[in-house]
């Protein structure tokens, strides 16, 4: 809880009052707040390896099964198999890597809106992290849901 003296000449000026009373810059709540924005690097020749890598080494397998006898029918499914499996295993990974896009891009006026700390983007990334994806999404998107320009303050996942 945050106290303040006031002196007696400060009463008859109720914008002073209120800025002693409102605008702290520790507090994410305030108006004087100012957020330290994180802009993550990004690494565009890993993101796109992770992405054209695995679609590649497909048509390589599916060449080398019809190459070797297999109809190409197997191979395709087989080769869809394996890309599924792939997506479903590095799915937390590629959402934490287009949270981090959005931090690294977004403009500042639409990151400084948030009212928490941290802010809704480092509590899904947070969240993702700590509870796996889609228990850390759906968090974060509650999260989302409660962010507005009165509430605010200091939450973690």
């Amino acid at each position: 809880m945050k106290s303040i003296q006031f002196k007696e000449e400060q009463f008859h000026n109720l914008n002073e009052i209120g800025k002693e009373l409102f605008c702290d810059k520790q507090d994410p709540r305030s108006t004087a707040y100012i957020r330290k924005l994180k802009r993550p690097a990004i690494n565009w020749f890993k993101i796109c390896l992770c992405m054209f890598l695995p679609i590649i080494l497909i048509v390589a397998l599916i060449v080398f099964l019809n190459y070797i006898g297999f109809s190409m029918m197997s191979c395709i499914i087989t080769a869809v198999a394996l890309l599924l499996l792939y997506i479903t295993l590095t799915l937390k990974k590629s959402a934490i890597c287009i949270i981090k896009v959005y931090q690294r891009y977004a403009p500042e006026s639409l990151r400084n809106k948030c009212r928490f700390e941290p802010s809704c983007s480092e509590y899904m990334v947070l969240s993702i992290e700590m509870y796996g994806l889609f228990k850390g999404l759906k968090k974060g998107i509650c999260r989302l849901k409660r962010c507005n320009i009165n509430g605010g303050g200091f939450d973690f996942p």
